[in-house]
């Protein structure tokens, strides 16, 4: 009996430290802001920003190696894609949703 509750027990603490990490964050995530937040036009070109990224960086790691070159092109587009969203999010217009 004593190793039965036993072996429950640390079942339930392995469990429960499982259960405590952190969920790693979705790549989409950067790219997607509130709806309420911006309009229908700018939400489509902030996806249309995180697909050509996406195209990128696919092209980017095809030959198995990404050169300092591309890495910096991938940073800018990367850079641009958050200014704007950032532009969109902050440019001070009234919207009716």
């Amino acid at each position: 009996m004593k190793k039965v509750l036993l072996f429950s027990l640390i079942l339930v603490l392995i469990s429960a430290a499982a259960s405590a990490q952190i969920r790693p964050r979705s790549r989409v995530s950067n790219f997607r802001p509130q709806n309420n937040q911006i309009t229908r036009g700018e939400r489509q070109e902030i996806r249309k920003d995180a697909f050509r990224y996406q195209v990128m960086k696919r092209k980017a790691g095809r030959d198995g190696l990404v050169t300092p070159i591309e890495r910096k092109k991938l940073r800018g587009a990367r850079c641009e894609t958050r200014r704007d969203l950032f532009r969109f999010k902050h440019n001070g217009r009234r919207r009716v949703i």
